[in-house]
């Protein structure tokens, strides 16, 4: 639990039958990625790390995402409404097309933490049914529509809280947002739905893998 100390290296050692060295690489490791602060002369200490690891580079709903991270996690729709342009900072030009606006409050082990607003293409997609933006819409998209996603585009930024971000999430004005923006396209290159995900930056990680080609 946050607070504790992880056990030394030596009992490592012997709990895991493995070598020393494999156990100082695994403590550095979640050192690393602020699972533990490592405090000379007194051990390992576990840190209160609530944050929400969003995968952006890889195209996840968000029920997929916390069920693999094994969350408590819920989400409230705040808003559906239908004939609504895009932002242009979502679509970054002046394409016109009118949208269902789907704008969700998202849960993590009982703290707010995420507002989505969803754009879906009503061209593509004419109404949403409120259990579908309560549950998932990829869901819906997919296995009930029978719809193929094939990829989106997103761009991360990090920005100053809005008025609604500080309501929703109940966060102070000194709290930054963790912004993405994405376009989703399916299989044969309509526009599926533009979505911005704001993010509190204090329950943000974003884990990555990167191999460098030769």
């Amino acid at each position: 639990q946050p607070g504790d100390y992880l056990p030394s290296d030596g009992q490592l050692v012997i709990r895991y039958q493995v070598s020393r060295e494999t156990v100082r690489k695994a403590v550095k490791a979640l050192a690393n990625d602020g699972y533990v602060q490592r405090l000379p002369g007194r051990g390992s200490i576990v840190l209160d790390r609530k944050h929400f690891v969003f995968p952006v580079s890889t195209l996840e709903s968000y029920r997929e995402m916390v069920a693999q991270a094994h969350l408590d996690a819920s989400n409230d729709v705040i808003t559906i409404k239908r004939h609504v342009p895009v932002p242009e900072n979502l679509t970054g030009d002046n394409l016109s097309i009118l949208c269902t606006l789907v704008v969700r409050r998202r849960w993590v082990d009982g703290e707010e933490m995420v507002l989505d607003y969803d754009y879906i293409n009503q061209d593509v997609i004419d109404h949403i049914p409120y259990e579908a933006a309560k549950n998932s819409l990829f869901d819906y998209f997919e296995n009930q529509l029978g719809l193929q996603i094939d990829y989106a585009v997103k761009r991360m930024t990090v920005e100053k809280g809005t008025f609604e971000d500080r309501q929703l999430l109940h966060i102070d004005e000194s709290m930054s947002m963790v912004v993405i923006r994405s376009e989703t396209r399916l299989a044969d290159n309509r526009i599926l739905s533009f979505t911005e995900s704001r993010h509190r930056a204090d329950r943000f990680t974003s884990v990555e893998f990167a191999r460098r080609h030769k």
